[in-house]
């Protein structure tokens, strides 16, 4: 048993943070996050002995958060408009140094992707956190959304037509 709370000590630390961020990305709130994040690490821990290691632990949690967040987005049913945008800290500032009013923009311009991506269905949304944040290769993110590659390339080139009309054709 000590081993396994040796391997689970080292994978929260190890992936906390990515798994958070990821939880927020994808249901737009910090509250739902956290909760979903809890659940994602016990989980985690009651089956850390059938990890088998055929793939890296980071794609193995990346696996339970997903399927947990996929759980909560049946299980809720929420519209698109009945997510709250707050927390933007959690995403990663450029320079904290400069003045007031580049600190307001870019704090618009993340809340504004936060929208963009909470306005995609789940199955556009999860390839685009994955890949262009969390910067997880095609290979990867079939395995771990179960899909395969080249869905998940189109649902890539989808989301950035969608986000791109969505943001005026810039």
């Amino acid at each position: 048993m000590a081993k396994s709370f040796e391997s689970y000590d080292k994978l929260l630390k190890e992936n906390k943070d990515r798994i958070f961020n990821l939880l927020f990305r994808l249901t737009g709130d910090h509250h739902t996050a956290e909760d979903l994040f809890q659940e994602t690490f016990l989980r985690a821990y009651k089956g850390l002995g059938r990890y088998e290691g055929k793939s890296k632990p980071s794609t193995w949690i990346y696996s339970i958060a997903l399927n947990i967040y996929r759980d909560h987005y049946r299980r809720s049913r929420k519209s698109r408009h009945d997510i709250r945008i707050e927390d933007a800290e959690l995403f990663p500032s450029a320079d904290s140094g400069g003045s007031p009013e580049e600190a307001f923009l870019m704090k618009e311009e993340r809340e504004e992707l936060q929208a963009l991506l909470v306005s995609l269905r789940p199955a556009l949304r999860v390839p685009v956190v994955l890949f262009y944040i969390e910067g997880l290769a095609v290979e990867e993110i079939a395995m771990v959304t179960e899909r395969s590659e080249p869905s998940i390339k189109t649902a890539l080139h989808r989301a950035r037509t969608l986000l791109k009309a969505k943001l005026g054709g810039e």
